[in-house]
């Protein structure tokens, strides 16, 4: 097992004390995040869609809470906070990434090697397994999630398996375990074939600038589509295994269980969704023109249509959309309709280039995870005044 490295004595002492008495808006400030995150307890914040929704109509240029660039992007400040166990702090000057195990030649290497290596640029959300938790009935254990735990963030890196080559992996490798700076434990397998994938990165940068600290800084680790669990942060070592690697966040705690405690999958892709985020529940809106707006993704493809209803599911209309940049990232989508008074039932659901979409019912499960079912946004429309 490789040990954490590029971690004083005193930061791995400190860092699980520090996680749980600090309070929210001390954790947030230190970090340059938004104050406007929800807190949900450690080093867990989610993003509230009023954050998300960045058309021009709600954050005009050089108004109060601008954020640059393409609105289908998340602000680093503004991106949601996932971590397993406590946040390091890792000297990037100290910071080494290790990797060995069933290779030709170990390696060992800086911050400045893997920064002269050829670099990628993508495009990509990045969703926590349990997004959405709290829409299922009876709601399981787990971060209470709401539909604030994704995000769509352009990402720069080298790909993991030009690190691969550089070591020399052969055919009978299986997997490729990847060992998180936040605790001994955070060891998480890859299979070769996903490692290998020319999208598979070993981050330096988000949304152009270097990686943040609560975002798995100085390296972390991105598996496009896949759920926020495989892109390991704070990267430290790559582990080369010639089979399948079943350590707890593989086996257990990142696995589909069902009500009678069989497993049934280990959690891989986040499945085909769609989120809402104009007009948003509970909202009261006066008769006439508006439109519904939100974003949609899949991590089996890139996304093909939106359908939109507001009548409650009677009947649907195709969004217009606006295509994200590539297959792993979010693509926008609107609709115009007119709302007449009383009380109206708006309803997304995408379809990705697979033809998979959006079940009515999503399909419990032990640990609240891949909730994907039909979102449902109730809004009361009254008569203009």
């Amino acid at each position: 097992m490789l040990a954490v490295s590029g971690l004083t004595k005193e930061v791995r002492d400190s860092m699980a004390d520090e996680m749980s008495s600090d309070p929210p808006a001390l954790l947030l400030a230190r970090w340059g995040k938004d104050a406007r995150l929800t807190p949900y307890g450690g080093g867990n914040f989610g993003t509230p869609p009023d954050l998300l929704d960045r058309h021009p109509d709600r954050e005009p240029r050089g108004g109060p809470g601008t954020a640059p660039g393409d609105p289908l992007i998340v602000p680093t400040d503004r991106f949601f906070v996932r971590s397993n166990g406590p946040v390091p702090a890792i000297d990037p000057l100290v910071w080494r990434l290790h990797l060995g195990g069933l290779v030709e030649r170990a390696l060992t290497l800086s911050l400045a090697d893997i920064q002269t290596m050829p670099q990628r640029r993508l495009t990509a959300f990045l969703e926590c397994a349990g997004n959405g938790r709290t829409r299922y009935d009876p709601r399981p254990p787990g971060t209470p999630w709401r539909n604030d735990a994704v995000g769509n963030a352009v990402w720069e890196g080298v790909p993991l398996g030009h690190l691969l080559d550089l070591a020399g992996v052969g055919d009978q490798v299986v997997d490729i375990v990847a060992q998180g700076g936040d605790m001994p434990g955070m060891r998480r397998g890859l299979p070769l074939a996903v490692a290998r994938d020319l999208n598979t990165l070993v981050v330096l940068r988000m949304n152009g600038e270097e990686l943040a600290t609560a975002h798995g800084g100085p390296v972390r680790l991105l598996v496009p589509g896949w759920a926020g669990i495989a892109s390991t942060k704070w990267l430290i070592g790559l582990e080369v295994l010639d089979h399948a690697f079943a350590g707890f966040w593989n086996a257990d705690n990142y696995v589909f269980w069902t009500a009678a405690g069989e497993p049934i999958a280990p959690v891989r892709e986040m499945p085909v969704k769609s989120l809402i985020l104009h007009p948003e529940d509970g909202a009261r809106l006066a008769a006439g023109p508006h439109v519904v707006r939100g974003v949609a993704w899949s991590g089996h493809g890139a996304i093909a249509k939106v359908a939109v209803s507001t009548d409650g599911g009677a009947s649907w209309a195709e969004a217009s959309l606006s295509p994200g940049a590539g297959r792993r990232a979010w693509s926008g989508f609107v609709l115009s309709w007119r709302a007449e008074p009383g009380t109206t039932r708006i309803l997304a659901r995408a379809f990705d280039e697979r033809g998979l979409t959006q079940p009515a019912k999503a399909t419990w499960n032990a640990k609240g995870y891949l909730m994907n079912e039909i979102q449902v946004v109730e809004v009361e429309v009254v008569t203009r005044q």
